[in-house]
């Protein structure tokens, strides 16, 4: 199981719609922020970036941003179609198969 907590703060859903419209979390280190309870698929989608975290430590934002202008440059979406996000819809669709 991944070390983790999850902190539910309804204001920031206000504030990260300024960068994403339909966000509901944000992940850092092990720390889960969220403006509502989850789900269980969406705890486990946020899991796997909490994993992703864990691999590759504290170079992971750089690691992301990396990705997704990569993506981006591929003329792709620079979010949806970040490899760190298919990975946690990936693992999010496995819990809900189950």
């Amino acid at each position: 199981m991944t070390s983790h907590r999850v902190v539910v703060v309804p204001g920031l859903r206000r504030l990260g719609s300024l960068a994403i419209n339909d966000w509901l979390a944000i992940t850092i280190g092990g720390t889960i922020f969220t403006w509502r309870a989850l789900t269980d698929a969406e705890l486990e989608h946020e899991l796997e970036h909490v994993r992703q975290w864990h691999r590759h430590g504290p170079l992971f934002p750089a690691v992301y941003l990396t990705e997704s202008l990569r993506t981006r440059r591929a003329g792709k979406r620079w979010y949806h179609d970040n490899r760190f996000e298919h990975d946690a819809r990936k693992a999010a669709s496995r819990l809900e198969r189950r």
